[in-house]
C-alpha cells in the first residue's frame, strides 16, 4: 500500500525561479534604460544640439551672430553690438528675421530642426511662436518626456548671458532650452560634457527652477546668472538648460 506524498517545490526549484525572475527583471531594466536613453539622444541630436549647430554654421558663414541686430535676423537695434537679442520664438517669423537670414546663407532650419509639434503649443509661462516655416511646423518648441515630469513642452531662444562658472563671469552666447525635465536635462549634460554635473563645461543649468514651474527668466540681454546643479528629478520636475557656443 502507498502513501500520497504532499508535493511542493523543493529550496531548489524555488532558487531557479527566483534567478528566472531576476533576469526576467534585469532585462525589462536595462530595455527601459535602452529606450530612454534613445529618447534623450534623439531630443539632443536633432533638437538641441541642432540648434547650437545652426547658429554655429551662421557665424562661420557670415562672421556675424544670428539673432545679433536686425540684420541678422534679432529683434534688438539694427546694428549689432556682438551679442545674441534673444526673442527667437517673435523673430524667426518675421520677414527679415531668422528664418529668412538663415535661408539667404543656404541653412534651412525646418529641415534641420526636428521637433514633434506641427503648430505652436499654448502653455503657461511660455512665449507663445508665431507661425513660421510656412505655417507647417513649430520648431522652436518640442516634446519631450521626462520619467517623472512627463510629456512636457520646451522652447528655445538664443541670447547672450554674463554667466558665472567656476569662480568666472564670462559673456558667452548661449542656446537656453526651457522646462527640460531633469531627468533629460541630466542626460544631455552626459550626453554633450561627459558627466552630469550642470556646473561645469558646455551644458549648465540654470539656477532658479523649482518643481512644476515653467522658467522664461532669461530673457534680458546680459544678464548675469549662475550655473548651478541639476534638481533632483523626482522632486524637481523641470530645469532651464544652457549650452554655450564656441564662439
Amino acid at each position: 500500500m502507498h502513501t500520497a506524498r504532499n508535493k511542493g517545490f523543493t529550496l531548489v526549484e524555488m532558487a531557479i525561479v527566483l534567478v528566472i525572475i531576476g533576469i526576467i527583471l534585469a532585462g525589462v531594466m536595462k530595455g527601459r534604460d535602452i529606450v530612454r536613453g534613445s529618447q534623450v539622444k534623439q531630443f539632443s541630436q536633432q533638437f538641441a544640439q541642432k540648434w547650437a549647430t545652426v547658429a554655429q554654421t551662421y557665424y562661420d558663414k557670415t562672421g556675424q551672430l544670428l539673432l545679433d541686430g536686425t540684420g541678422n535676423g534679432g529683434v534688438g537695434a539694427s546694428t549689432p553690438d556682438g551679442q545674441m537679442d534673444g526673442g527667437l520664438a517673435t523673430s524667426i517669423a518675421i520677414v527679415g528675421g531668422v528664418e529668412d537670414v538663415l535661408d539667404s546663407v543656404g541653412i534651412t532650419p525646418c529641415t534641420l530642426i526636428k521637433s514633434k509639434l506641427i503648430n505652436p503649443v499654448t502653455v503657461s509661462g511660455l512665449t507663445i511662436p508665431t507661425a513660421h516655416c510656412n505655417s507647417k511646423v513649430d520648431i522652436v518648441q518640442t516634446t519631450v518626456e521626462g520619467e517623472y515630469a512627463g510629456t512636457q513642452m520646451v522652447q528655445v531662444d538664443l541670447i547672450t548671458l554674463q554667466l558665472g562658472i567656476g569662480g568666472q563671469n564670462l559673456y558667452r552666447n548661449c542656446v537656453l532650452i526651457y522646462n527640460v525635465p531633469c531627468d533629460v536635462a541630466q542626460g544631455l549634460d552626459t550626453a554633450i560634457d561627459g558627466k552630469a554635473d550642470g556646473e561645469s563645461g558646455s551644458c549648465v543649468g540654470l539656477d532658479d527652477n523649482t518643481a512644476g514651474t515653467v522658467d522664461t527668466a532669461y530673457t534680458t540681454v546680459g544678464a548675469s546668472v549662475s550655473a548651478a546643479p541639476w534638481g533632483d528629478a523626482s522632486s524637481r520636475l523641470a530645469q532651464t538648460v544652457c549650452i554655450i557656443l564656441d564662439y
